[in-house]
């Protein structure tokens, strides 16, 4: 069939008005973030040689060349500011990497850092190409808490708040000791079989299970029936985006046909999550009908509840096609970030516990001390005494060093004109035209911030200011500050604490990279010769998904105090 040719002309100037709207754009841009950097330049600012036409990329194509295969961009802006200034790097230089970003900041020392959250406009801005990256994520036309601003944000922000009070997280946790659990079971398997696994599907699995039931109050099943279509379609999105967006692999974006997948993957996906809200609607009506309250809600259920508390709504009343597609958008988001960085969390304090048994020792000891000597007693008394896990500061101190070895994420905000950082020695740095990036894996490991800081020294955070170990204010940023920090940062301790808790007396892991990776020559020296460097998916996961071997641990509990 051919297309008459009127059609084909009118269809061949709108693709020439695209092409041309695009390149008008795209020039605009280049000369507009060029000319800034070239201004900075000759204020004698900080960055590496600068060239017109491809900014300082070629920079950072040679500081990905000396790191090892896949590492996380972390290491690369870690990389190119060893590259541009002695053994260490300057506290912030800036990054021109337009067209893939726009120009950064990039902030190395939380003196500056601090500077960024406590500005009152630049604290609650993000920028505005976030929009772009999270859109395969929230949908497409959609919105999300990471990169809406202003009155929008505050609105959706405190639509979902009251989800994060500790009472309601509290409740949460009998469903998420269930999932743990479950997964519990598994590693007993694994442990029967003796052979090398990769831990982070297991992982993951158990996290996409436990944010089900709270952000939908759903049984997805993944770690007994091994599927779900919410969970499968959701995992798909995330595979095409990630894919797509492989930080050498930036060209994948504009293949037509992966474009086409991840919309219409993305299309499934509201229809099931579409589908959940029509489910916990009726459960919301008839629980207002019977005059019945649940002690947990989940992320939807809180929703739903704040929805019909607003404008003398009645629980009749259908929902808004806008409020619908925001909260398909929401949901989205809450979903990956809720499974993802935690899950990186998770496998990342496994991978830290084996390596060092003297911290495993004092872990278990306080386990211990606050659950008893009946290992198999330990998942009820949670689930009974949620509280019970804020009695655990050694375990707390565990997950935040190993978060500060290996943190999942770094923090970004947009840059203005009247926030001009400066630093120790009195260096300014303008933030107009810039997104400011805060990176926390470089500032986590800041020789100068932190003593020893190569160390997994959970003492640092449980000794007083006069102590050499103290950290510094806004040294340890992995939720970040100021009122965009992360709300989900309480569940999230609550989770890694419970899951620490159940598995860490029963099982001893073993990481297994030398007998996978066997023959693989890799220089290790540029990520600090850790094995498990941190590599580029949704947020930072350790290299190969942590082969190892798990083995009961044969572990014989002390007396109590």
């Amino acid at each position: 069939m051919e297309l008459p040719s009127p059609l084909l002309n009118a269809l061949g100037g709108v693709l020439l008005t695209i092409l041309v709207v695009r390149l008008f754009a795209f020039t605009s841009n280049l000369w507009r973030y060029r000319s800034l950097m070239r201004r900075l330049s000759k204020m004698g600012k900080p960055m590496h040689a600068h060239s017109t036409f491809l900014g300082h990329l070629l920079s950072a194509k040679t500081a990905s060349e000396e790191l090892p295969p896949g590492a996380h961009s972390s290491y690369i802006l870690d990389r190119m500011a060893k590259n541009l200034d002695g053994e260490y790097g300057p506290e912030a230089y800036y990054f021109d990497s337009y067209p893939v970003t726009t120009p950064l900041l990039v902030v190395r020392d939380p003196y500056l850092a601090n500077q960024v959250t406590n500005h009152s406009w630049t604290s609650a801005e993000k920028p505005s190409n976030l929009t772009s990256w999270f859109e395969p994520i929230s949908g497409y036309g959609g919105i999300n808490l990471f990169t809406q601003n202003g009155q929008e944000w505050k609105n959706d922000h405190n639509l979902f708040l009251p989800f994060f009070s500790n009472s309601n997280l509290d409740a949460a946790m009998p469903s998420v000791v269930e999932q743990i659990q479950i997964f519990r079971g598994i590693l007993r398997k694994q442990a029967q079989k003796g052979g090398i696994f990769r831990l982070e599907p297991l992982v993951l699995s158990l996290m996409n299970d436990i944010i089900g039931r709270v952000v939908f109050n759903a049984e997805l099943g993944n770690q007994t029936t091994g599927s779900h279509p919410l969970s499968d379609t959701m995992l798909r999105q995330l595979g095409l985006k990630f894919y797509a967006n492989n930080v050498m692999d930036n060209l994948g974006r504009l293949n037509p046909f992966r474009a086409f997948n991840l919309w219409n993957n993305s299309r499934l996906l509201n229809k099931h999550i579409g589908a959940q809200i029509s489910k916990r609607l009726d459960e919301f009506r008839n629980s207002k009908a019977r005059h019945e309250q649940a002690p947990f809600r989940s992320v939807l259920d809180q929703a739903l509840e704040e929805y019909y508390s607003q404008l003398s709504r009645k629980p009749s009343d259908p929902l808004d096609k806008d409020f619908i597609v925001t909260l398909c958008s929401q949901l989205r988001l809450f979903f990956f970030a809720g499974y993802d960085s935690t899950s990186s969390a998770l496998v990342t304090c496994c991978y830290m516990l084996s390596k060092h048994p003297e911290v495993l020792a004092k872990l278990r000891a306080e386990h211990d001390e606050v659950f008893g000597r009946n290992i198999a007693a330990c998942p009820d008394k949670i689930s009974e005494n949620p509280s019970i896990l804020n009695s655990l500061p050694y375990t707390l101190a565990v997950i935040k060093e190993t978060l500060r070895l290996f943190p999942p994420a770094s923090g970004i905000r947009t840059g203005c004109k009247d926030l001009i950082l400066k630093g120790r020695s009195g260096t300014e740095y303008p933030t107009e035209g810039c997104a400011v990036q805060l990176g926390h894996y470089s500032i986590h490991r800041n020789p100068s911030i932190w003593p020893r800081p190569l160390e997994f020294l959970p003492e640092r955070f449980l000794v007083g200011p006069d102590h050499e170990l103290y950290p510094q204010k806004g040294a340890w940023r992995t939720f970040e500050y100021g009122v965009r920090n992360c709300t989900g940062q309480a569940l999230v301790f609550k989770e890694v604490k419970a899951f620490l808790a159940i598995i860490s007396r029963e099982f001893d892991f073993q990481e297994c990279y030398d007998e996978v990776y066997a023959g693989e020559k890799i220089d290790l020296t540029t990520v600090y010769n850790e094995k498990a460097y941190l590599v580029e998916h949704g947020s930072a996961h350790p290299r190969g998904e942590l082969p190892c071997r798990v083995t009961l641990s044969g572990y014989v509990p002390g007396e109590t105090r």
